[in-house]
This record gives structure tokens, C-alpha cells and sequence, in this order.
């Protein structure tokens, strides 16, 4: 499963683990590159929406604040029609 965040963001899984992607351009074109890796769905959400607060560039705490609500609603679109079945396939997972 592939979900896509933004130009710059991806959340990929494999039957073991959640990964955070990120596009790299490099000679010949772009390519994804895997960053950080998770045993959860829920902590690739919560440790990518923190990393994209870090990379906001925001430099007091008004503009920290507005990246914060920005990345809120990044991922509420990114991930509101995917979030049901990725909760499900989660769920089923950890029953076993």
C-alpha cells in the first residue's frame, strides 16, 4: 500500500512495516527514498506530522503554530480516504 501526502511525502507498507518516504530527484529523474520505519500505522502518522513541522522552517511560535495546523489538515486529506481500511488491516493484524 502506497499513500501518497503531499509532493514531497509518502507512507508505504509491506506486510511488516510502515515507512516514511521521501522524493529525492537524482540523475535520470525522482525516486522515493525510505527514511524512517514503523511497527504502526498511528506512528508513521504521529512521526511524520512532526518531521513536517521541523522542516516548516517556522522560526517563532506563531509560525510553528500555523505549520502545526497546516500539517493537521496535509494529513486529514492525505488520509481520510484511506484511514478506514488502513485502520482495519491494522487491526486484523495485531488480533494475530
Amino acid at each position: 500500500m502506497i499513500i501518497p501526502i503531499d509532493t514531497q511525502f509518502r507512507i508505504k507498507s509491506d506486510r511488516y512495516q510502515w515507512v516514511i518516504q521521501e522524493r529525492r530527484t537524482r540523475k535520470g529523474g525522482e525516486a522515493w527514498e525510505s527514511k524512517l520505519f514503523f511497527g504502526t500505522f498511528q506512528l508513521a502518522v504521529k512521526e511524520l506530522g512532526e518531521l513536517m513541522v521541523r522542516l516548516s522552517g517556522a522560526d517563532t511560535l506563531a509560525d510553528a503554530l500555523e505549520a502545526v495546523e497546516k500539517v493537521n489538515t496535509t494529513l486529514s486529506q492525505a488520509l481520510t480516504p484511506q484511514l478506514v481500511a488502513v485502520l482495519e488491516a491494522t487491526q486484523k493484524r495485531e488480533r494475530k
